[in-house]
């Protein structure tokens, strides 16, 4: 069997991966300049390097499979259920990050043309639709005549998902039989739904995402500009900086954990008919002792159901977006208020639309907080 580090084991609850903003930032804190100072021509150039930043929204997509939920082994089920989960909620957090860079670029690109900057600093909103045909125009080729959906992820722009295994379960092998083990192993194997090579690629892409961001921030702070609406702009830079950084740090630990589970299931799958032998059975075991098909294959799976749990312990347990949310609008804002109240009063006519609407609300709720204070803060 693959030879698997065994971490200590973390926290099963906490913000792990949570965004953090550095202490530091161009134009901010210590650099603050008050007063009004805006070099139009500089501004413009930048912000037109950080809406280039948008095009890469797309290089990854959110795919939610659910898992293979009819696995008999409980842990590879539900480990399974959860890295399909993180891969839907990492690259919706990507997708977010990137079009939030593209937002802020024509957000400031629009400031770079006002001239009742200094009497009203707050940055407005732009359609979405505006940041689509931007992309588009940017693209080489053949583009498609549009590329963002009507609006960005259901987890925008202060959701997330949990990473945690249900309790009360047990998540030994005590239920396993050989059969079971055939059919998980053999017939209806679970696949990840990423590799691991992908989450590498896009932690080291986030990272060079992160130091551009910095950099704009600096070339804004050096244009010069100053001012309240520089103090928003540089602002939403730093937290998208962060969730740069914290986004990098929660695809390099699904990489570790999509790289061993493969490796746990592959073990599996080429050595399992060799070592547990459960088609023997009969007279063979009654000679040699050798147990039976069902017992042969708990004891083969009981080290592999080990490395799968040290797996999930070095997970992250959530992955949580905190961007500005520059790309709510006026008409964002009310849509999801009105989605909202519909859901909260339309008659419960079962108990599956009463959890249904329950859920709904619970993970909706925060959301439209964070709507609200992204339309106080930004306007």
């Amino acid at each position: 069997m693959p030879c698997a580090s065994r971490p200590r084991r973390p926290p099963t609850s906490g913000p792990s991966g949570t965004p953090t903003p550095p202490g530091y930032w161009p134009g901010l804190g210590a650099e603050h300049k008050d007063g009004f100072e805006i070099d139009r021509r500089g501004v413009k150039a930048v912000s037109g390097n950080l809406v280039k930043l948008a095009i890469s929204s797309q290089q990854f997509t959110p795919l939610y499979g659910g898992g293979s939920w009819n696995l008999h082994w409980t842990l590879l089920r539900e480990l399974n259920t959860l890295l399909s989960t993180a891969q839907y909620a990492a690259f919706s957090f990507w997708g977010d990050l990137y079009e939030e860079a593209g937002m802020a670029g024509l957000l400031i690109e629009r400031a770079s043309q006002r001239y009742d900057l200094a009497e009203q600093p707050l940055l407005g909103d732009i359609p979405r639709a505006t940041l689509d045909q931007r992309i588009v125009g940017m693209m080489t080729g053949d583009p498609p005549a549009h590329v963002l959906g009507d609006e960005p992820s259901d987890i925008y722009p202060n959701g997330g998902a949990t990473l945690e295994l249900p309790k009360a379960i047990d998540y030994g092998v005590g239920n396993m039989t050989a059969a079971k083990a055939k059919e998980d192993l053999l017939v209806y194997p679970p696949l990840t739904p990423v590799g691991a090579d992908s989450y590498v690629q896009a932690a080291d892409s986030l990272v060079e995402l992160a130091h551009t961001v910095q950099g704009r921030a600096q070339d804004l702070r050096d244009a010069p500009w100053h001012g309240a609406a520089a103090d928003k702009a540089q602002t939403a830079l730093r937290q998208i900086y962060a969730s740069a950084t914290g986004l990098a740090a929660v695809c390099g630990k699904l990489a570790a954990a999509s790289k061993g589970f493969d490796e746990v299931l592959t073990w599996c799958r080429e050595n399992f008919e060799r070592v547990a032998d459960p088609d023997r059975g009969g007279w063979d075991e009654f000679w040699d002792m050798g147990g039976t098909p069902d017992s042969r294959t708990r004891d083969f799976l009981s080290g592999p159901n080990r490395q799968l749990m040290e797996i999930y312990y070095a997970m992250p347990k959530r992955i949580q977006e905190d961007l500005p949310g520059l790309m709510v609008t006026d008409q964002s804002l009310a849509d999801l208020r009105e989605r909202k109240n519909m859901v909260k009063t339309r008659p419960k006519t079962s108990k599956w639309f009463k959890e249904n609407d329950k859920a709904w609300l619970e993970h909706h709720n925060p959301i439209l907080e964070g709507y609200e204070e992204a339309e106080k803060a930004y306007g």
